[in-house]
């Protein structure tokens, strides 16, 4: 038995939410806020009434890869809905602040992806992972990726024929730097002969790639890749974090600059590369704290490489297990953070028993975010302001940097 239902409100993963008449939540992929849908127990939802403004038409062979769940809102709808996805967050902490707008990017922007890589039907075949499977999905057509990426697709696909064992599935990470394109191959990688490295070399150079990697380790490397932060160069290891969205990236590293005021000394803990210690150390002295040794050692050549950089230290830490205590952050004017999805709590409790006068956070999970916002307040501080970054486009993931000073 069917029934029509109303669309109501938009859920945290971009399906539309409606009730049934017998009071259950249903979650509809690509419903929009006052629409109506048909269901029907064992069959797939189907469009009755539709607003005229959405971006696309309802297809049930569209966003296949799970990544874009929202490339069908208006435009309005769209950025209400993400700045909601850090609003829903906070208040889940009792966190009430005025949000400012949302910073966004273009379409075709992102530099950096990991692709899946399987033989099927005897061809090598690369894309992503389904949307709630582990079935291929073709890139070609992805609306978030840099099409020099997309160019380079038929390469990647024949590096990873040249690389993966005969049946074994395998990930191809590519990278666009300033030099060129940085690809990582890992998974169940065979032995490389003579042969395998020429065919590597080959596809290397018809892309003009700078660097190929097999599970780290460099095996053909035309030029250093390199990357600038705020100017100054880096050399990334194979495989690095960096940010996806180099608009998103220029956008995280002015407000966190301007977010430093007079700073003369500063901590920037998970530094990576130094996405914002090179930046930061063009102001003040930066003390820069990370668990990637590779990262670690990539920031400290860079020091070597750059003029115009004040005195900044880089060393390896594991701030999860050993975060820096409030003695060790005595002399920091301010302490910028950038952790992983799963955020600084243990490290955002010492430093709510610090006296360090300004925290600048940069956070790719509103949750963990607004978990260690609560923390930091319970701890003395106030929320200076709070900006959300579109860095995922039409994902249900938001960037955010976060101000705080304490009382």
């Amino acid at each position: 038995m069917s029934e029509i239902v109303n669309i109501t409100a938009l859920g945290a993963e971009g399906d539309g939410v409606a009730t049934t008449a017998a009071g259950t939540q249903v979650f509809i992929p690509q419903a929009l806020p006052g629409e109506t849908w048909r269901i029907a127990e064992g069959a797939s939802p189907e469009p009755v009434t539709l607003l005229p403004n959405r971006r696309r038409p309802p297809d049930p062979d569209d966003e296949p890869c799970g990544g874009c769940v929202a490339r069908h809102m208006p435009p309005a709808m769209y950025e209400a809905w993400k700045r909601d996805l850090l609003v829903r967050a906070l208040r889940q902490q009792d966190i009430a602040v005025e949000i400012e707008p949302l910073i966004t990017v273009p379409e075709h922007t992102r530099r950096r992806a990991t692709f899946n890589a399987a033989r099927i039907g005897g061809v090598m075949r690369i894309g992503y992972h389904g949307r709630r499977s582990h079935e291929l999905v073709a890139a070609e057509d992805c609306p978030v990726l840099d099409k020099r990426i997309v160019a380079l697709l038929p390469a990647l696909a024949a590096l990873a024929d040249v690389v993966a064992a005969r049946e074994d599935k395998t990930r191809v990470a590519i990278a666009l730097t300033d030099t060129g394109a940085d690809v990582d191959i890992e998974g169940s990688e065979r032995k490389l002969d003579a042969p395998a490295r020429a065919k590597i070399a080959e596809v290397a150079a018809a892309g003009r790639a700078a660097r190929i990697s097999v599970g780290g380790v460099p095996v053909i490397e035309r030029q250093a890749p390199i990357l600038h932060f705020a100017g100054k160069a880096v050399v990334p290891p194979p495989g690095a974090f960096f940010q996806a969205v180099p608009e998103a990236e220029h956008a995280m590293i002015g407000l966190v600059t301007a977010a430093l005021g007079k700073a003369k000394d500063v901590g920037d803990l998970f530094c990576g590369l130094g996405t914002l210690t090179l930046p930061i150390a063009q102001k003040a002295r930066v003390r820069a704290f990370d668990s990637d040794r590779r990262a670690i050692d990539a920031l400290i050549e860079a020091q070597r490489r750059n003029q115009g950089l004040k005195p900044f230290t880089a060393h390896p830490r594991d701030l999860f297990r050993d975060p820096l205590s409030p003695l060790e952050m005595k002399d920091f004017d301010v302490v910028v953070l950038d952790p992983p999805r799963a955020g600084a709590k243990a490290q955002c409790e010492r430093i709510a028993q610090s006296k360090v006068a300004r925290v600048v956070m940069v956070s790719c999970n509103p949750a963990t975010l607004a978990r260690d916002l609560r923390i930091l307040l319970d701890g003395g501080y106030s929320l200076d302001a709070v900006t959300p970054i579109d860095q995922f486009l039409y994902a249900p993931h938001l960037e955010a940097v976060a101000v705080l000073s304490r009382r």
